[in-house]
């Protein structure tokens, strides 16, 4: 059989296994631990500077595999999320890239995820038994939890939404220290801030507590009474965010009284802001929890020292967990997965290589060893995350290691294959039942039985396959590449082909050299894409009716100076829209004709079509640091 022919088989061929007597009786419980921007070599086992202990031991006992090739089903925060739940990709539920909204008091988002309610991960365990209970806590990052957004502008999309029956969580990033410290004026002597030395990733209206402008980060649980249909907490979080995400976690569990669960824990560490507490930071100066810098090699920094301490308190919070599930008989028959989101923070331009030593990048802490890309990025960086399965009752034995390919779409269709060894199958409702489904059972792997090769698909920010933004594709040992955020060279945007087997860290391009692979690989994107667009269009009807003829171009708004101007000054928060401006003036011109822009970014930055310089039109006006930018604010 040719090359051509292997890679164009389908991946989604159903695994059969054949029930265990450990893996039959009680109902089995499930749980999705999902880290945020941490890189595949950040944790102690996989030679990270962090000793994360917990996590280590975890990775050596018995019942555990450790994922070696397992991948986020995105390249970003919002996008990753979603795949967790709904076992496809973002895309296909119109899940394009994320939103900037630190909390319910500043603002409500307007953020749509499968709008026609996608089946998920709750809805699972609801349908195979009355004796389930779901909870979703810690970060968010898909929807407002408002059960009245849309009459202030938003789209309800919480995890109630989406299938859980309880949830206790931040809408969006939150820092890892303090988290809320700034919703009240009597609380803010309490924040950390670490090497930001103030708040940072704030996006947002008027603060409830008087504090700088969409700095408020609180967490947020269903309450039928209030408005809105939610309350929030009134009391600090403490210096500590994971353990009250472990803690929410260990009440809930002790609810249950050995009834079965669904749970996905969602960790703040270690997005930015991360800050580590000054005892983490102490210890790790100290070599107690970190390894030390390389002889003749300079000191931590402190945001090395934030970064590195943020991960050994997510460890100690994971090892939490792990305990809790242990301490009340849950741990045998609980499937429990852990992941991070995306590739560590900070790109490595200009060709996705870091500078600095392999575990000790100079343009950020977060290390993804010898791999090529980071965030955003198409190379295996920005999406081979660390990757752990615990399940007693299935995976007999000592501990492993696994170099199958694993994706975090696969959590859902694992979970319904094993509800139907436990007698309870579950199936997409009616409408769905032939929708696009990209998740893969891995019992197979659990079980340390054979394992297919499959085809898997990434695209950043956009589903239109941007040469500038970055497409590419899996197929067993080949990767097929065009363009990756953090590489800027000419030749970037080109088809490459890697051989992973042989060059995990993408050096060696081989189109050149394998044109017949080339050709066949770049054909199987081509298919997986036309599925991606058939789902936006015609499953999640994403962009809802199809839109009349266009309307001709507006003439573009006079230039004009009634403006104040910031020099490296950006506005936070989503585009309303962007028009080409070559000057800053016309910038100002183009905001002051739109009643809704309140102010405006100019820069080269994403600019559509290719243009040089382009206006991003705003409806706030939060000014952040932004290099080579300039904040345009009408005046009065």
């Amino acid at each position: 059989m040719g090359v051509y022919t292997i890679l164009l088989l389908s991946a989604g061929v159903a695994a059969t296994a054949q029930a265990r007597p450990s893996a039959v009786g009680a109902k089995p419980s499930f749980l999705f631990i999902l880290a945020d921007d941490i890189g595949w070599s950040d944790f102690g086992y996989n030679n990270g500077t962090a000793h994360t202990p917990f996590i280590d031991t975890w990775t050596k006992q018995p019942g555990t595999v450790v994922m070696q090739d397992f991948h986020s089903g995105g390249t970003v925060c919002s996008p990753t999320r979603a795949t967790v739940l709904t076992g496809r990709n973002h895309f296909r539920d119109c899940v394009e890239y994320v939103y900037d909204c630190s909390d319910m008091t500043e603002c409500v988002p307007n953020f749509k995820f499968a709008p026609q309610r996608t089946f998920t991960i709750g809805d699972a365990v609801r349908q195979a038994s009355p004796d389930y209970r779901s909870i979703f806590t810690g970060k968010w990052h898909l929807g407002s939890f408002y059960n009245d957004s849309e009459a202030h502008g938003g789209i309800t999309s919480s995890p109630v939404t989406h299938g859980f029956d309880f949830f206790n969580a931040t809408v969006e990033v939150a820092p890892t220290a303090t988290t809320n410290c700034e919703c009240r004026k009597d609380w803010a002597e309490s924040c950390i801030f670490g090497h930001d030395n103030g708040p940072t990733h704030c996006g947002g209206g008027a603060n409830p507590g008087g504090g700088p402008k969409g700095c408020c980060f609180n967490y947020w649980w269903p309450d039928d009474a209030a408005d809105h249909g939610v309350t929030n907490l009134t009391e600090p979080v403490g210096q500590d965010d994971s353990q009250y995400v472990a803690s929410v976690f260990e009440n809930f569990l002790e609810s249950r009284n050995g009834l079965p669960f669904m749970a996905q824990l969602s960790f703040h560490n270690c997005h930015i802001p991360f800050i580590a507490t000054p005892e983490q930071r102490a210890e790790c100066t100290a070599n107690k929890t970190c390894r030390p810098p390389l002889p003749g090699s300079k000191v931590y920094n402190e945001g090395e020292l934030d970064f590195y301490g943020c991960l050994n308190e997510l460890d100690a919070s994971v090892g939490k967990v792990l305990q809790k599930l242990k301490d009340l008989d849950y741990y045998e028959n609980t499937m429990v997965w852990f992941t991070t989101d995306n590739g560590p923070e900070e790109n490595c331009q200009p060709e996705g290589f870091c500078k600095g030593t392999l575990h000790r990048p100079t343009e950020g802490p977060g290390c993804a060893g010898p791999l090529r890309g980071r965030k955003r990025d198409i190379y295996e960086g920005g999406h081979r995350v660390p990757g752990i399965i615990s399940y007693p009752a299935m995976v007999l034995g000592p501990a492993r290691v696994s170099w199958d390919t694993v994706i975090t779409m696969d959590f859902l269709a694992t979970v319904m294959e094993v509800l139907a060894l436990h007698n309870m199958s579950v199936s997409r409702p009616a409408a769905q039942a032939e929708w696009a489904f990209d998740g893969v059972s891995v019992l197979p792997i659990l079980k340390n039985e054979p394992f297919p090769e499959r085809g898997l698909g990434w695209m950043f920010d956009t589903p239109a396959a941007s040469p500038q933004k970055g497409y590419g594709y899996r197929y067993g040992k080949w990767k097929y590449v065009v363009g990756s955020v953090s590489c800027t060279e000419a030749d970037c945007t080109k088809p490459q082909l890697y051989d992973l087997s042989t060059d995990l860290g993408e050096h060696h391009d081989l189109a050149a050299t394998q044109p017949q692979i080339l050709a066949a690989i770049a054909a199987n994107f081509t298919k997986w894409h036309a599925s991606i667009t058939n789902s936006i269009q015609n499953e999640s009807k994403c962009h809802g009716p199809a839109p009349g003829p266009p309307r001709p171009p507006a003439p573009p708004a006079p230039p004009s100076s009634a403006c104040t101007w910031v020099n490296d000054q950006g506005i936070s928060g989503s585009d309303l829209y962007t028009v080409p401006a070559d000057t800053k003036e016309a910038c100002c011109g183009a905001c002051r004709a739109d009643a809704n822009c309140v102010a405006a970014d100019f820069n080269d930055f994403d600019c559509e079509r290719n243009e040089p310089h382009c206006c991003h039109i705003k409806a706030d006006n939060t000014e952040i640091p932004r290099a080579g930018s300039i904040a345009c604010v009408p005046q009065k």
